[in-house]
């Protein structure tokens, strides 16, 4: 027993030599990784250019910027308004901006053409009261229903989401596809104009141009706030920008900063009416009656949505690539 015990210490204290080498070198072989994880807490969030219509889908940004909400979290954030949709893709595929905000349709486009995004969040559209869109007729029209407008030419944007609602709209009604008629007005304003001098017979219109014309005497025939969801706004990422270092990290700031928007705007809407007539070009007529909108925190579009986004372009031959819902839609790392 007593020669026994000696050499079990001696195992033991090997043994024991053996597992602090072992344990040491794993430290060191470990250290690496460590660095790696310090450095990635300490990436900086990139700077973001977002860039925007001049239209209301954006408030909770412009209010959070107004706020210095940005500012607060030491992120630089540079909203670039555009004034059509041309010019902002243009600038998006070229780099000049990193992030968007537009619909479904326009980024299903993007990632077909090889420029790939991510869509971040909705911006408008979570629920179908959110973001007006209807069908309208002049002031001097008899007609009273959307049926009415079977083979009738409705003013529109062909291949955007306007005429996707416009479809959408006229489905519901029980108005066929082959009934459908678009007379081509790729700009809203001169859209309105010509609604209302009765040089068309009838058009579709977002807000706050929609609220406008039936304020004017326009005919309301349908809006996309009851039954399916129609249309959503969506914060368009480029998948380049989110890959570089503090990229990822910038977005998941700008969403956080989106809720915080959101909740300002929603606490009371009517206070932030003075920068949509600043921004949004409000209509003078409507500075001081027309109603703004509530906002949804941030949220994927859901993938009913998008399915049937791309089913639509699938059905106009405005898709060719075989695209899905998780081309388009990535989960955001809290």
């Amino acid at each position: 027993m007593d020669v026994a015990r000696p050499r079990k210490r001696s195992l033991l204290l090997v043994a024991a030599l053996a597992i602090a080498l072992v344990a040491s070198g794993c430290a060191k072989a470990a250290e690496p990784k460590k660095t790696a994880g310090s450095e990635k807490k300490a990436i900086v969030p990139s700077a973001l250019r977002i860039g925007t219509l001049p239209t209301e889908d954006i408030l909770p940004l412009w209010a959070a910027e107004s706020k210095g909400l940005f500012t607060a979290i030491d992120l630089k954030v540079t909203i670039v308004p555009f004034q059509s949709a041309q010019e902002r893709d243009a600038a998006f595929a070229s780099g000049a901006i990193d992030a968007f905000m537009g619909d479904i349709i326009a980024a299903a486009s993007l990632e077909a053409a090889g420029v790939p995004v991510s869509l971040a969040t909705v911006m408008l559209g979570s629920t179908p009261p959110e973001g007006r869109f209807g069908i309208v007729v002049p002031p001097k029209s008899t007609v009273t229903s959307l049926a009415q407008l079977a083979g009738v030419p409705v003013g529109t944007s062909s291949g955007t989401i306007q005429e996707y609602v416009l479809d959408g709209l006229m489905t519901q009604a029980g108005v066929p596809p082959y009934s459908v008629r678009v007379e081509e007005v790729k700009k809203v304003p001169v859209r309105f104009e010509l609604l209302m001098a009765g040089k068309l017979k009838a058009a579709a219109l977002p807000d706050p141009l929609l609220s406008l014309a039936v304020m004017q005497g326009a005919k309301l025939l349908a809006d996309d706030t009851m039954g399916r969801n129609l249309s959503q706004t969506v914060l368009v990422v480029s998948d380049k920008y989110l890959a570089i270092p503090g990229g990822m990290e910038a977005l998941k700031r700008v969403l956080t900063v989106w809720d915080e928007g959101v909740a300002l705007v929603n606490a009371v809407p009517d206070s932030w009416r003075s920068v949509l007539v600043e921004k949004a070009r409000l209509p003078k007529p409507l500075e001081t009656t027309y109603q703004v909108n509530l906002y949804p925190k941030a949220q994927p579009p859901a993938k009913d949505d998008v399915d049937a986004v791309l089913e639509w372009m699938r059905a106009k031959g405005l898709l060719k690539a075989t695209l899905s819902y998780d081309d388009l839609v990535q989960t955001i790392p809290k």
